[in-house]
């Protein structure tokens, strides 16, 4: 894969390689035979594991709550349903069976918060699923997110993991909101969705995305009875993404499936922008973060 960073690299820095290690050590955690879930938040209970991964509706349910207790801020149900573009049925749903499971609760004025022993176990978990992350990728992104500073800030490695833990949450929570400021594409190649659009249009075409997100970059390209059983979704509703992302531009077919160069390219670029959005502070947490999980002793 050619250098999608030219105009952006500072010396040797490989930002392309960087994120592409993380796209692909992300999907890897998409795996046969372990639900939805995949081998994601290991050390958390199976059924919460299954829950907040069973749709996209659910998981972005428990990011904007985690992440209003990381800013210290409130969500209401109002603002929940505005924010990841939910009826008000769906909603009503995830709440009455995230309170008995004890991931959230519900305050007066409709303030959903997130359950404070589900929150410590969820960071735990999260942590766990980090570690899994190979030496090579992890010391490339460390790099790569340390040169995006304009100043690097020195800290122990435990404010390190915490920030960057609480970082990633952030992140993720704000790409997940319908109204986000950085999308992954403005328009689509061809007549179809963009690819913003489509990796919402269903309940697990964001992990489909990584799976050929991947794809692309590895050349390992994907057959639909791989996609079913690594995603746990049926063979038509596989097919019918893919048909989307085809019409769209995005999605190509050759020897299997994989995304377009161009799209791959535009996602890539889109982590670059998510990136460098964030302050000083929270990029070098997040590089000595991962230089903490390049060279930390496995047991």
């Amino acid at each position: 894969m050619g250098n999608l960073f030219s105009r952006k690299n500072d010396g040797d820095i490989d930002y392309d390689k960087a994120f592409s290690g993380l796209v692909v050590f992300r999907a890897s955690l998409l795996t046969e035979g372990n639900g939805r879930a995949g081998i994601r938040l290991p050390g958390l209970d199976k059924r919460l594991r299954e829950w907040c991964n069973y749709s996209r509706s659910r998981r972005d349910f428990v990011l904007l709550i985690m992440s209003a207790k990381i800013n210290n801020a409130e969500e209401t149900e109002a603002s929940i349903r505005q924010k990841i573009d939910i009826s008000r049925n769906t909603l009503k749903a995830i709440v009455e069976e995230a309170i008995p499971l004890e991931i959230a609760a519900r305050h007066d004025n409709r303030v959903i918060s997130v359950a404070a022993e589900f929150y410590d176990t969820y960071m735990e978990s999260y942590l766990r699923e980090w570690e899994m992350m190979d030496p090579d990728s992890a010391k490339a992104l460390s790099v790569a997110l340390k040169a995006l500073t304009k100043k690097y800030i020195t800290m122990s490695v435990g404010d390190a993991t915490s920030k960057a833990l609480e970082f990633t949450v952030l992140s993720r929570a704000e790409s997940v909101k319908a109204n986000r400021k950085i999308r992954l594409s403005n328009s689509g190649e061809g007549d179809g969705l963009n690819l913003s659009s489509w990796a919402v249009v269903n309940s697990f075409n964001r992990d489909l995305l990584l799976l050929l997100m991947s794809a692309a970059i590895t050349g390992n390209h994907l057959s639909v009875a791989e996609i079913m059983k690594r995603l746990h979704v049926s063979r038509n509703a596989v097919k019918t993404s893919l048909r989307l992302g085809i019409d769209g531009g995005f999605i190509t077919r050759s020897n299997g499936y994989s995304c377009s160069g161009k799209a791959l390219k535009d996602y890539l670029n889109w982590h670059y922008a998510v990136f460098s959005s964030y302050s000083d502070d929270l990029l070098s947490a997040s590089a000595l973060f991962y230089e903490y999980l390049a060279t930390r002793e496995i047991d």
